[in-house]
Parts: C-alpha cells; sequence; structure tokens
C-alpha cells in the first residue's frame, strides 16, 4: 500500500484523473488509520485544482468520521461555493444539519436539492421521514414517500419511511405490510426492526413486538432508546 501511495501522490494536478488518484491516496491512508494524513492529502488535493465536487465530499466525510462536524460543514460549504448547482453538495449538508439537530436548515438544504434535481428520491424520502418522525404534515409526507418510491421501487428504506408514515397516521396493518416488505431487502437493519416492534407494540402485540425489539438490539446495542423500550416491555409482562 505505501508504495501505491507514493504513486497515485505523484500524479500532476494536470493529470485527468487527478482527482481520483487523491481520493484514492486518502483512502489508502484512511484504510491505515491514519484519518489526519488523510485530510492531508485532500486539503493538498483541492488547493492544487479543485475541479470535483466528489473531493470536496470526500474531504467533509473523513472530517464527519473525525467527529469535526463544524469542519466537515464548512468544507461542504465551500463546495457549494464552486458548485453553486450541485445537489450532491446540498444532499451531504442537509444530512450533517439533521446530525447537529439543525431541522429546518436540512429541510431547506434538501429542498435546494429538489430545486436542482426534482427526481432525486434520497432528498423526497429524507424530507419524508423527516415530517412522519416528527409527527408533522404527514399528508404531504406520505405523498414525497410514494413519490420516491415510484423513482426507487424496491428501495428498502423508502419502503421503511412509508411504513413509519403510515404508522404515524394510525393505519397499522398498511404500516405492517409495507415494513415486512422493507424487511425482506433489509432484515438486519436495526431502524426497521424497530418500528416493526412500535407498531406490534401500538396495536398490542406485545409477543412480537418483543421479538423485534430483540432483534433490533442484537443488532443495535448501542442505542439507548431502543434498551429502554426494551426494558419497559420486559417489565410490563
Amino acid at each position: 500500500l505505501p508504495a501505491a501511495l507514493a504513486e497515485y501522490q505523484k500524479i500532476s494536478p494536470d493529470f485527468e484523473l487527478y482527482a481520483n488518484a487523491q481520493v484514492l491516496a486518502a483512502m489508502i491512508c484512511k484504510k491505515e488509520g491514519r484519518i489526519e494524513d488523510a485530510i492531508a492529502v485532500m486539503t493538498r488535493a483541492i488547493e492544487k485544482k479543485n475541479d470535483q465536487a466528489a473531493m470536496y465530499i470526500y474531504l467533509s466525510s473523513l472530517y464527519e468520521e473525525k467527529k469535526d462536524m463544524t469542519a466537515a460543514e464548512k468544507t461542504i460549504q465551500e463546495g457549494i461555493g464552486r458548485f453553486p448547482r450541485n445537489s450532491d453538495m446540498y444532499y451531504v449538508l442537509g444530512t450533517l444539519q439533521e446530525k447537529t439537530n439543525r431541522f429546518e436548515e436540512s429541510i431547506k438544504s434538501m429542498q435546494k436539492v429538489l430545486d436542482i434535481d426534482p427526481q432525486n428520491a434520497d432528498a423526497l424520502n429524507f424530507i419524508g421521514y423527516t415530517y412522519a418522525d416528527r409527527g408533522i404534515h404527514l399528508d404531504e409526507a406520505e405523498q414525497m414517500i410514494i413519490q420516491a418510491l415510484k423513482i426507487k421501487p424496491k428501495n428498502g428504506y423508502i419502503l421503511d419511511s412509508l411504513g413509519w408514515v403510515l404508522f404515524k397516521k394510525n393505519q397499522y396493518e398498511s404500516a405492517l405490510k409495507h415494513l415486512r416488505e422493507a424487511l425482506e431487502i433489509l432484515p438486519d437493519d436495526p431502524n426497521i426492526n424497530e418500528h416493526m416492534g412500535d407498531v406490534y407494540l401500538k396495536t398490542g402485540r406485545q409477543r412480537e413486538a418483543l421479538e423485534y425489539y430483540r432483534k433490533a438490539a442484537k443488532i443495535d446495542p448501542d442505542n439507548l432508546k431502543l434498551k429502554e423500550k426494551l426494558e419497559n416491555l420486559i417489565n410490563k409482562k
């Protein structure tokens, strides 16, 4: 790997695949656990030649991995300044804002994605799921998720969102139908298993709820909220 790293870093900024080579060099550093070196590689690369949106997106992801959300967002904002019509940039910005609990800002960023790319299923799903999770604009949320599903049919995450918005609208059997479809595609997703548990619990089927909560907790043992749900249900029995 170090030999490959040296070769990638020798590549001239004038070369067509310069950006790809620098991302690969940074990926090698990251794989070796040298996140600071990976950041340095990408920072230098952008200083030399900033003609690829992917370079900003990858550098931002490295900062996020380092838990430096401020630098991650600053990098994306710089990228947006350079590529103001790049929908991927706004999508990443929206996810960073959501992770730092800035709900309104994240929705605005996702709406910007849709201004640029109205058929962006991921942005439609993001807004729809976020509304559903907060129990707001449920009809609009359902429409956006259905639109996303038309663009990306058989997508487990979007099916989960549809199940979740129907749960929030008290349509429990329809919710279960779509959540089961989502689980067929993504059987080991902790959120979908937890959502199944929530629907079963709400409809008084505690045994089934317990089964899905246990499965979700096994996949995601660090989820404290889920742990609490599981303990409360066990203590109720």
